[in-house]
Protein backbone atom coordinates (compact mmCIF):
# COMPACT_ATOMS: atom_id res chain seq x y z
CA UNK A 1 0.00 0.00 0.00
CA UNK A 2 2.91 2.38 0.63
CA UNK A 3 3.94 2.01 -3.02
CA UNK A 4 0.39 2.78 -4.10
CA UNK A 5 0.25 5.83 -1.86
CA UNK A 6 3.48 7.25 -3.26
CA UNK A 7 2.31 6.73 -6.84
CA UNK A 8 -1.05 8.33 -6.23
CA UNK A 9 0.63 11.30 -4.57
CA UNK A 10 2.97 11.82 -7.51
CA UNK A 11 0.53 11.22 -10.33
CA UNK A 12 -2.78 12.48 -8.99
CA UNK A 13 -4.19 14.99 -11.40
CA UNK A 14 -4.04 18.75 -11.48
CA UNK A 15 -7.44 19.62 -12.92
CA UNK A 16 -8.74 22.64 -14.79
CA UNK A 17 -11.99 23.74 -16.39
CA UNK A 18 -12.38 26.22 -19.22
CA UNK A 19 -16.15 26.68 -19.04
CA UNK A 20 -18.59 28.45 -16.76
CA UNK A 21 -15.94 29.78 -14.38
CA UNK A 22 -17.28 32.09 -11.67
CA UNK A 23 -15.09 34.82 -10.22
CA UNK A 24 -14.85 34.93 -6.44
CA UNK A 25 -14.16 37.90 -4.23
CA UNK A 26 -10.59 39.03 -3.75
CA UNK A 27 -8.85 38.25 -0.49
CA UNK A 28 -9.06 40.97 2.15
CA UNK A 29 -6.10 43.30 2.59
CA UNK A 30 -4.65 44.06 6.01
CA UNK A 31 -7.03 46.93 6.75
CA UNK A 32 -10.04 44.88 5.70
CA UNK A 33 -8.96 41.96 7.88
CA UNK A 34 -8.85 44.24 10.90
CA UNK A 35 -12.52 44.99 10.29
CA UNK A 36 -13.62 41.37 9.86
CA UNK A 37 -16.09 40.34 12.57
CA UNK A 38 -15.68 37.03 14.38
CA UNK A 39 -14.95 34.40 11.79
CA UNK A 40 -17.32 31.43 11.56
CA UNK A 41 -16.10 28.10 12.83
CA UNK A 42 -15.13 25.59 10.21
CA UNK A 43 -17.92 23.15 9.43
CA UNK A 44 -17.54 19.39 9.12
CA UNK A 45 -20.30 17.98 6.94
CA UNK A 46 -21.55 14.39 7.24
CA UNK A 47 -24.21 12.82 5.06
CA UNK A 48 -25.29 9.49 3.60
CA UNK A 49 -26.55 8.53 0.16
CA UNK A 50 -27.81 5.08 -0.82
CA UNK A 51 -25.88 3.43 1.99
CA UNK A 52 -22.62 5.31 1.42
CA UNK A 53 -21.36 7.61 4.18
CA UNK A 54 -19.52 10.80 3.34
CA UNK A 55 -17.65 13.43 5.33
CA UNK A 56 -16.28 16.80 4.23
CA UNK A 57 -13.56 17.69 6.73
CA UNK A 58 -12.00 21.19 6.60
CA UNK A 59 -8.60 22.38 7.81
CA UNK A 60 -8.95 26.16 7.65
CA UNK A 61 -8.58 26.72 11.38
CA UNK A 62 -5.42 24.63 11.44
CA UNK A 63 -3.95 26.72 8.63
CA UNK A 64 -4.86 29.91 10.50
CA UNK A 65 -3.20 28.52 13.62
CA UNK A 66 -0.09 28.10 11.49
CA UNK A 67 -0.15 31.60 9.99
CA UNK A 68 -0.84 33.16 13.39
CA UNK A 69 2.05 31.27 14.99
CA UNK A 70 4.51 32.22 12.24
CA UNK A 71 3.51 35.90 12.38
CA UNK A 72 4.02 35.95 16.14
CA UNK A 73 7.22 33.88 16.08
CA UNK A 74 9.14 35.11 13.02
CA UNK A 75 12.38 33.46 14.12
CA UNK A 76 10.84 29.98 14.23
CA UNK A 77 11.07 27.48 11.39
CA UNK A 78 8.06 27.59 9.07
CA UNK A 79 8.30 23.86 8.23
CA UNK A 80 8.42 22.90 11.91
CA UNK A 81 5.45 25.11 12.68
CA UNK A 82 3.53 23.66 9.72
CA UNK A 83 4.13 20.12 10.92
CA UNK A 84 2.91 20.98 14.39
CA UNK A 85 -0.08 23.14 13.47
CA UNK A 86 -1.32 21.52 10.25
CA UNK A 87 0.30 18.23 9.32
CA UNK A 88 0.01 16.49 12.68
CA UNK A 89 -3.72 17.36 13.04
CA UNK A 90 -4.19 16.23 9.45
CA UNK A 91 -2.53 12.89 10.18
CA UNK A 92 -4.60 12.45 13.33
CA UNK A 93 -7.96 13.23 11.73
CA UNK A 94 -7.27 11.15 8.63
CA UNK A 95 -5.51 8.27 10.46
CA UNK A 96 -2.74 8.53 7.87
CA UNK A 97 0.48 8.37 9.85
CA UNK A 98 2.55 8.08 6.66
CA UNK A 99 1.85 11.65 5.50
CA UNK A 100 4.96 13.80 5.61
CA UNK A 101 6.27 17.25 4.82
CA UNK A 102 6.19 16.76 1.07
CA UNK A 103 4.10 18.05 -1.81
CA UNK A 104 1.25 18.93 -1.56
CA UNK A 105 1.72 19.34 2.21
CA UNK A 106 4.45 21.95 2.33
CA UNK A 107 4.81 25.01 4.50
CA UNK A 108 4.32 28.46 2.99
CA UNK A 109 6.42 31.58 3.34
CA UNK A 110 3.70 33.82 1.87
CA UNK A 111 2.00 34.02 5.23
CA UNK A 112 -0.17 37.12 4.75
CA UNK A 113 -1.61 35.83 1.48
CA UNK A 114 -2.16 32.34 2.89
CA UNK A 115 -3.99 33.86 5.87
CA UNK A 116 -6.15 36.07 3.67
CA UNK A 117 -6.99 33.21 1.33
CA UNK A 118 -7.94 30.97 4.24
CA UNK A 119 -10.17 33.64 5.77
CA UNK A 120 -11.98 34.04 2.45
CA UNK A 121 -12.47 30.29 2.11
CA UNK A 122 -13.68 29.97 5.68
CA UNK A 123 -16.26 32.68 5.08
CA UNK A 124 -17.54 30.91 1.96
CA UNK A 125 -17.22 27.30 3.09
CA UNK A 126 -20.93 26.50 2.88
CA UNK A 127 -20.93 27.36 -0.82
CA UNK A 128 -18.26 24.93 -1.89
CA UNK A 129 -19.31 22.30 0.65
CA UNK A 130 -22.54 22.14 -1.34
CA UNK A 131 -20.59 21.81 -4.60
CA UNK A 132 -18.53 18.96 -3.15
CA UNK A 133 -21.64 17.26 -1.78
CA UNK A 134 -23.38 17.52 -5.16
CA UNK A 135 -20.42 15.96 -6.96
CA UNK A 136 -20.15 13.11 -4.46
CA UNK A 137 -23.83 12.27 -4.74
CA UNK A 138 -23.80 12.40 -8.55
CA UNK A 139 -20.69 10.22 -8.62
CA UNK A 140 -22.07 7.70 -6.13
CA UNK A 141 -25.29 7.35 -8.08
CA UNK A 142 -23.36 6.31 -11.19
CA UNK A 143 -20.69 4.24 -9.43
CA UNK A 144 -21.44 3.15 -5.85
CA UNK A 145 -18.56 2.35 -3.55
CA UNK A 146 -17.44 2.52 0.05
CA UNK A 147 -17.47 5.41 2.51
CA UNK A 148 -15.48 8.49 1.52
CA UNK A 149 -13.84 11.35 3.39
CA UNK A 150 -12.97 14.58 1.60
CA UNK A 151 -10.36 16.72 3.35
CA UNK A 152 -10.40 20.37 2.26
CA UNK A 153 -7.75 23.01 2.86
CA UNK A 154 -6.20 26.14 1.38
CA UNK A 155 -3.94 25.91 -1.65
CA UNK A 156 -0.52 27.41 -0.97
CA UNK A 157 -0.04 30.82 -2.63
CA UNK A 158 3.27 29.50 -4.02
CA UNK A 159 1.39 27.03 -6.22
CA UNK A 160 0.99 29.53 -9.07
CA UNK A 161 0.81 26.84 -11.72
CA UNK A 162 -2.35 25.43 -10.14
CA UNK A 163 -3.91 28.89 -9.87
CA UNK A 164 -3.03 29.96 -13.41
CA UNK A 165 -3.49 26.69 -15.30
CA UNK A 166 -5.85 24.58 -13.17
CA UNK A 167 -8.25 27.30 -12.06
CA UNK A 168 -7.22 27.12 -8.42
CA UNK A 169 -8.16 23.52 -7.56
CA UNK A 170 -5.85 20.61 -6.79
CA UNK A 171 -7.08 17.09 -6.10
CA UNK A 172 -5.22 14.07 -4.75
CA UNK A 173 -6.19 10.59 -3.56
CA UNK A 174 -4.36 8.61 -0.89
CA UNK A 175 -6.55 5.55 -0.46
CA UNK A 176 -9.91 4.10 -1.40
CA UNK A 177 -11.68 6.36 1.10
CA UNK A 178 -9.58 9.55 1.31
CA UNK A 179 -9.71 12.47 -1.11
CA UNK A 180 -7.81 15.71 -0.51
CA UNK A 181 -8.86 18.96 -2.16
CA UNK A 182 -6.85 22.18 -1.99
CA UNK A 183 -8.57 25.40 -3.08
CA UNK A 184 -7.56 28.95 -3.94
CA UNK A 185 -10.23 31.70 -3.54
CA UNK A 186 -10.17 32.15 -7.33
CA UNK A 187 -11.37 28.58 -7.86
CA UNK A 188 -13.72 27.55 -10.67
CA UNK A 189 -16.99 26.05 -9.44
CA UNK A 190 -17.09 23.76 -12.47
CA UNK A 191 -13.55 22.65 -11.78
CA UNK A 192 -14.27 21.85 -8.16
CA UNK A 193 -17.17 19.58 -9.07
CA UNK A 194 -15.24 17.92 -11.88
CA UNK A 195 -12.24 17.39 -9.62
CA UNK A 196 -14.31 15.68 -6.95
CA UNK A 197 -15.87 13.36 -9.55
CA UNK A 198 -12.45 12.59 -11.02
CA UNK A 199 -10.88 11.85 -7.66
CA UNK A 200 -13.92 9.83 -6.59
CA UNK A 201 -13.28 7.49 -9.51
CA UNK A 202 -9.67 7.10 -8.41
CA UNK A 203 -10.90 5.84 -5.03
CA UNK A 204 -13.11 3.25 -6.72
CA UNK A 205 -10.24 2.18 -8.95
CA UNK A 206 -8.01 1.68 -5.91
CA UNK A 207 -10.85 -0.14 -4.14
CA UNK A 208 -11.15 -2.46 -7.15
CA UNK A 209 -7.53 -3.04 -8.15
CA UNK A 210 -5.27 -1.97 -5.28
CA UNK A 211 -1.61 -1.79 -6.33
CA UNK A 212 -2.39 -3.47 -9.66
CA UNK A 213 -3.93 -0.23 -10.91
CA UNK A 214 -0.47 1.40 -10.98
CA UNK A 215 1.99 -1.29 -12.09
CA UNK A 216 3.13 0.18 -15.41
CA UNK A 217 3.29 3.43 -17.35
CA UNK A 218 0.32 2.21 -19.38
CA UNK A 219 -1.61 1.57 -16.16
CA UNK A 220 -1.03 5.17 -15.07
CA UNK A 221 -2.39 6.53 -18.36
CA UNK A 222 -5.40 4.22 -18.17
CA UNK A 223 -6.13 5.24 -14.56
CA UNK A 224 -6.29 8.92 -15.53
CA UNK A 225 -8.26 8.16 -18.68
CA UNK A 226 -10.84 6.25 -16.67
CA UNK A 227 -11.15 9.07 -14.11
CA UNK A 228 -11.55 11.76 -16.77
CA UNK A 229 -14.04 9.68 -18.75
CA UNK A 230 -16.07 9.16 -15.58
CA UNK A 231 -15.96 12.85 -14.61
CA UNK A 232 -17.07 13.76 -18.14
CA UNK A 233 -20.04 11.40 -17.80
CA UNK A 234 -20.96 12.99 -14.46
CA UNK A 235 -20.53 16.51 -15.88
CA UNK A 236 -20.80 16.28 -19.69
CA UNK A 237 -20.98 20.07 -20.02
CA UNK A 238 -17.48 20.55 -18.62
CA UNK A 239 -14.72 20.17 -21.19
CA UNK A 240 -11.31 19.96 -19.57
CA UNK A 241 -8.33 21.15 -21.68
CA UNK A 242 -6.18 18.18 -20.62
CA UNK A 243 -8.67 15.86 -22.35
CA UNK A 244 -8.62 17.74 -25.66
CA UNK A 245 -7.48 15.50 -28.50
CA UNK A 246 -3.87 15.56 -29.55
CA UNK A 247 -3.16 16.64 -33.10
CA UNK A 248 -2.57 13.74 -35.50
CA UNK A 249 1.13 14.54 -35.59
CA UNK A 250 1.45 14.78 -31.80
CA UNK A 251 -0.58 11.63 -31.24
CA UNK A 252 1.66 9.64 -33.53
CA UNK A 253 4.76 10.85 -31.68
CA UNK A 254 3.21 10.05 -28.30
CA UNK A 255 2.14 6.60 -29.47
CA UNK A 256 5.57 5.86 -30.91
CA UNK A 257 7.16 6.72 -27.57
CA UNK A 258 4.50 4.90 -25.58
CA UNK A 259 4.93 1.66 -27.49
CA UNK A 260 8.44 1.49 -26.03
CA UNK A 261 7.41 2.62 -22.54
CA UNK A 262 3.99 1.05 -21.95
CA UNK A 263 5.23 -1.96 -19.99
CA UNK A 264 7.87 -0.05 -18.03
CA UNK A 265 7.41 -0.09 -14.29
CA UNK A 266 5.34 2.76 -12.95
CA UNK A 267 8.14 3.64 -10.52
CA UNK A 268 10.08 5.01 -13.51
CA UNK A 269 9.07 8.57 -12.67
CA UNK A 270 11.39 10.05 -15.30
CA UNK A 271 9.60 8.10 -18.01
CA UNK A 272 6.16 9.09 -16.79
CA UNK A 273 7.09 12.75 -16.46
CA UNK A 274 7.90 12.75 -20.17
CA UNK A 275 4.16 12.38 -20.78
CA UNK A 276 2.95 14.42 -17.79
CA UNK A 277 5.20 17.45 -18.26
CA UNK A 278 5.80 16.99 -21.98
CA UNK A 279 9.06 16.75 -23.88
CA UNK A 280 9.55 19.30 -26.65
CA UNK A 281 12.63 17.49 -27.99
CA UNK A 282 10.52 14.42 -28.69
CA UNK A 283 7.46 16.40 -29.73
CA UNK A 284 5.40 15.26 -26.75
CA UNK A 285 2.97 17.95 -25.48
CA UNK A 286 2.15 18.80 -21.89
CA UNK A 287 -0.42 16.46 -20.30
CA UNK A 288 0.00 13.77 -22.96
CA UNK A 289 -0.65 11.19 -20.24
CA UNK A 290 -4.15 12.56 -19.62
CA UNK A 291 -4.91 13.26 -23.27
CA UNK A 292 -3.79 9.81 -24.44
CA UNK A 293 -5.38 8.02 -21.49
CA UNK A 294 -8.67 9.77 -22.17
CA UNK A 295 -8.51 8.87 -25.87
CA UNK A 296 -7.94 5.21 -25.04
CA UNK A 297 -10.93 5.02 -22.71
CA UNK A 298 -13.11 6.92 -25.16
CA UNK A 299 -12.17 4.41 -27.84
CA UNK A 300 -13.22 1.57 -25.55
CA UNK A 301 -16.54 3.25 -24.70
CA UNK A 302 -17.26 3.93 -28.38
CA UNK A 303 -16.69 0.24 -29.14
CA UNK A 304 -18.74 -0.86 -26.10
CA UNK A 305 -21.46 1.76 -25.57
CA UNK A 306 -23.65 -0.54 -23.48
CA UNK A 307 -20.97 -1.66 -21.03
CA UNK A 308 -21.70 -0.22 -17.53
CA UNK A 309 -19.19 2.13 -15.94
CA UNK A 310 -18.44 -0.39 -13.19
CA UNK A 311 -17.48 -2.99 -15.80
CA UNK A 312 -14.89 -0.91 -17.63
CA UNK A 313 -13.63 0.44 -14.32
CA UNK A 314 -12.93 -3.13 -13.20
CA UNK A 315 -10.99 -4.07 -16.34
CA UNK A 316 -7.21 -4.26 -16.11
CA UNK A 317 -5.35 -2.08 -18.58
CA UNK A 318 -4.26 -4.75 -21.05
CA UNK A 319 -7.70 -6.35 -21.15
CA UNK A 320 -9.36 -2.99 -21.78
CA UNK A 321 -6.78 -2.03 -24.38
CA UNK A 322 -7.61 -5.04 -26.57
CA UNK A 323 -11.00 -3.60 -27.44
CA UNK A 324 -9.71 -0.19 -28.56
CA UNK A 325 -8.00 1.19 -31.64
CA UNK A 326 -4.79 1.31 -29.59
CA UNK A 327 -4.54 -2.45 -29.03
CA UNK A 328 -0.98 -2.61 -30.37
CA UNK A 329 0.40 -0.43 -27.55
CA UNK A 330 1.35 -3.27 -25.22
CA UNK A 331 2.59 -6.80 -25.77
Amino acid sequence: MKQLVSLVILFSIFLASCTNDKAHDKIPDEEEKDNIPNLPSQIEVSFSHNGQNFKIIPFYEEVLDYTDYVKNNPTQSNPSAYVEKVLEPLKEKSSMDYLNLDYPFLSSTEIDELEGNTIKLLQNQEQFNELIKEALIKSAELLPGGDKNVYVMTLRPEDKFVVENMKGVFGIVYSENAIFIQIDPSFSEDLLKYTVAHEYHHTINIQTHGDMAYNTILDLLIVEGKADSFARIVYPEIIAPWTEALSDESEEKVLEELRADADSTSTSFKIYNKYFKGNSTKGIPLWSNYKMGYQIIQSYIENNPDIPIANWTSLLSKDLLQDTEYNNLSQ
